[in-house]
């Protein structure tokens, strides 16, 4: 491959999202001391492609045909097949190639795939940042606009740590603690009051 030979600072370009790429891969390697460093690189870094190809603007999913995706398949805790998920979707009109795409993402098996983390990282991966992932998130599994602390924990923490080095246990932990004490229930205004999410929502 050929290389322009670089003869003054002014030929260097670096690229505006270097440092924090670099930034979060750092941190996420001190933080799993991975045994075989190339091959843990690979993978992270693989990841990091898939999640930052999403899907095209053209194909993403609405809110409404997942929430009709999740309502349909059985809600919270359902465990279906993937052709029964590529079955739903097609009857909401999802493309097959964003069912593909996030199958290939969430290294779902076939024979069983958690319909509310397909659901949720379709909806992440359409999303532009992780304030409108929230906001989405009581939009496609709430009927009232409120989700349990828990139920709404557990979807979070699918995208960490390869989809988001951020979403750590620690971080849930944090999260978990600023929230309604037992479980109870918590809407977009008051999950956007805890401190330790403030930063992440864009909020400080």
């Amino acid at each position: 491959m050929d290389v322009e030979p670089i003869f003054c600072a002014e030929q260097i370009v670096i690229p505006h999202n270097l440092a924090d790429i670099l930034k979060a891969y750092t941190k996420e390697v001190i933080r799993r001391q991975p045994t075989d460093l190339i091959a843990f690189s690979a993978k992270y870094f693989t990841n990091l492609a898939n999640v930052a190809s999403g899907v095209s603007n053209s194909s993403a999913p609405a809110k409404e045909q997942l929430r009709q995706v999740y309502t349909r398949g059985g809600s919270g805790g359902a465990t279906l097949t993937e052709s029964q998920v590529t079955g739903l979707c097609q009857q909401a009109g999802i493309a097959d190639a964003v069912v593909a795409k996030v199958m290939e993402v969430g290294a779902f098996t076939p024979a069983a795939v958690d319909l509310s983390k397909f659901v949720f990282l379709c909806l992440a991966m359409s999303c532009e940042d992780f304030n409108r992932v929230c906001m989405g998130v009581f939009d496609v599994f709430s009927d009232n606009g409120s989700l349990p602390a828990q139920d709404l924990l557990t979807l979070i923490a699918h995208l960490g740590p390869d989809m988001d080095p951020e979403v750590t246990p620690a971080f849930l932990d944090a999260v978990a603690a600023e929230l309604p004490a037992g479980g109870g229930a918590v809407t977009y205004m008051e999950l956007c009051e805890a401190p330790s999410l403030k930063p992440k929502l864009g909020l400080s």
